[in-house]
Parts: structure tokens; C-alpha cells; sequence
């Protein structure tokens, strides 16, 4: 919770079981502190308190060009993002 208090971060992936304990508490933080965030689980009928419903929730197994598509818009990147062209014209999975 210190890292999403006092970092400064363009975004955050959050796996809403943290050893045993909801990431909600770290939700607020980074709500109150305007950074987007994406729920990463491997609980994909988790239980998301009613004022995170807005963020993305990936669930595990995931394609990683799920991943990559969520946050190029959580961040505001271009759909053309270079990393995107880059690793298509790669052929890397």
C-alpha cells in the first residue's frame, strides 16, 4: 500500500487476491490518486466492489494480446502503439 501512496505510476495491474487479501484497500488509494488500474485474476466471478466496476478484469489463463490491447487504452496509447507493430511484425506470441 506504501508504493500505491507515495510511487509515482502511470497505471497498476492488480490481482484482487493478494495472499489472501482483496486489493480493494489499494483500489481507493489509486482511485483517490486518479491512476487507472486493471484487475488481473484467476477468480474471474470475484466479487468487485460496485465502485471499481469501471476497471478492466482480465481473467487467468489470459492471450497476452488481451493484456496488451487493455493497456495501451488504460494508458491512452495510440491503437497503432509500437510495441503492438513491433512484436506482430516479430511473429512473437
Amino acid at each position: 500500500m506504501q508504493m500505491a501512496r507515495e510511487r509515482a505510476l502511470d497505471g497498476a495491474i492488480l490481482d484482487i487476491n493478494l495472499n489472501g487479501r482483496p486489493c480493494f484497500p489499494v483500489c481507493a488509494i489509486l482511485s483517490a490518486r486518479r491512476i487507472p488500474f486493471v484487475f488481473l485474476t484467476g477468480y474471474p466471478d470475484a466479487a468487485v466492489p460496485t465502485e471499481y466496476r469501471w476497471a478492466p478484469l482480465i481473467a487467468k489463463p489470459f492471450e497476452p494480446d488481451e493484456l496488451m490491447e487493455i493497456l495501451a487504452r488504460m494508458l491512452g496509447l495510440p491503437q497503432d502503439w509500437p510495441l503492438l507493430e513491433q512484436r506482430q511484425s516479430s511473429g512473437w506470441h
